[in-house]
């Protein structure tokens, strides 16, 4: 949880459904390049012989494009469940490994947590059968193009089974965390086993890669390598993000915030601001104040790339983000509050108000200090 603020983002944000952003990280074009040269290139001209070469790219376009969408629609049925279940969704991205949903906070219940966790599958199978019904209503088409469409509800099947295996933080993994947390009553607990199942799942997949690429097949073998770290990641980090957002229950935002904020006026030149602010107090981002009002927030990256020239002809208000209502959280918040609304803003440092006022400024690394100091003291 590093203080990310003023980092370039990785996203490509697309468009928003439901309100929920959708984004692309730059991982996401591999992916799609290999999938569809293995289509292509590979599994149609190899299965579905006689076709011209332009004919292969076109199908393999096609199946490539509506397997991202089968994705897609997988993490918005999460999505969708979730904001039913009152938990925000403020982005879905969509990368190498196929795609995530950003949650708010952790479910309330295991209800809750179950029905997030089983749509996503369920939503993959009726997919396939969708898919399945266009092969057979196609029957007496061209071959290939029924064939797209077997593709399609085969890769459906898979992708919902494969989600289903229980180690977190597949949708399996979830579903066994829910039970067990009805079980015993401690999210806590069953957070920890289940990503102790993940992690197991994880190296097996490697083991089985590595054996593949002393076999011989080595592109298959190094992606069950990569998956299985890919895996073993997520599961080791969604546990220390709930132990995290443990931590800072019930801790007021007084507890962490800054008091003796600095703030930059909205007419500042960007030179004056890169060597009287940024290299003066080795801050990433400054509150944008002007008659006592807040106005908005400038980070590193609003200066990233310009030239001395450029920076000496621009002001603060020309590159500053404008202040808005999810950048703001009140004096009497919880840490675990802002944690939470960091995370829905995809923000690293929201401003403290107290009666219309500014009255400090919280960052992800100073919650991050927070808990690193009590977990060192706690042990």
């Amino acid at each position: 949880m590093a203080d990310t603020d003023n980092q370039p983002r990785r996203a490509l944000g697309l468009f928003r459904i439901a309100g929920i952003r959708i984004s692309l990280d730059i991982s996401w074009f591999i992916i799609f390049a290999l999938v569809l040269f293995a289509l292509s290139a590979g599994y149609f001209p190899r299965s579905y012989p006689g076709y011209d070469t332009q004919t292969y790219w076109l199908a393999g376009f096609i199946a490539t494009l509506l397997f991202f969408t089968s994705v897609l629609i997988h993490e918005l049925s999460h999505s969708l469940m979730a904001i039913r279940c009152g938990i925000e969704i403020p982005e879905i991205t969509l990368f190498i490994f196929g795609g995530v949903s950003k949650l708010s906070q952790e479910p309330k219940d295991p209800k809750t947590e179950l029905k997030i966790s089983l749509v996503g599958p369920l939503s993959s199978f009726a997919l396939a059968g969708v898919f399945g019904l266009i092969a057979k209503i196609l029957v007496g088409a061209p071959t290939l193009l029924v064939a797209v469409f077997q593709y399609l509800s085969w890769i459906n099947v898979a992708l919902g089974v494969f989600n289903l295996i229980p180690g977190f933080p597949l949708d399996g993994g979830r579903v066994f965390r829910a039970i067990w947390w009805w079980r015993t009553g401690s999210l806590t607990r069953a957070t920890k086993v289940a990503t102790d199942i993940g992690k197991t799942f994880a190296v097996a997949l490697m083991i089985l890669g590595a054996l593949q690429i002393f076999t011989g097949l080595l592109i298959s073998g190094l992606w069950l390598v990569f998956i299985g770290m890919f895996l073993r990641g997520m599961s080791a980090r969604g546990y220390e993000e709930l132990i995290i957002r443990k931590s800072l229950e019930g801790v007021p935002l007084g507890e962490v915030m800054i008091r003796d904020v600095v703030s930059v006026p909205p007419s500042l030149p960007l030179n004056q601001l890169v060597h009287d602010y940024f290299l003066h107090y080795t801050y990433r981002g400054f509150p944008v104040v002007s008659d006592h009002a807040v106005l908005g927030l400038v980070s590193l990256s609003a200066v990233r790339g310009l030239s001395p020239e450029e920076q000496a002809k621009t002001v603060v208000a020309d590159v500053m983000m404008p202040l808005r209502e999810g950048l703001v959280i009140a004096a009497d918040a919880s840490l675990a509050e802002a944690l939470a609304r960091m995370v829905q803003e995809d923000a690293d440092r929201l401003l403290v108000m107290q009666e219309g006022r500014l009255a400090g400024l919280v960052t992800k690394t100073s919650l991050l200090r927070f808990v690193q100091i009590k977990q060192i003291l706690e042990t």
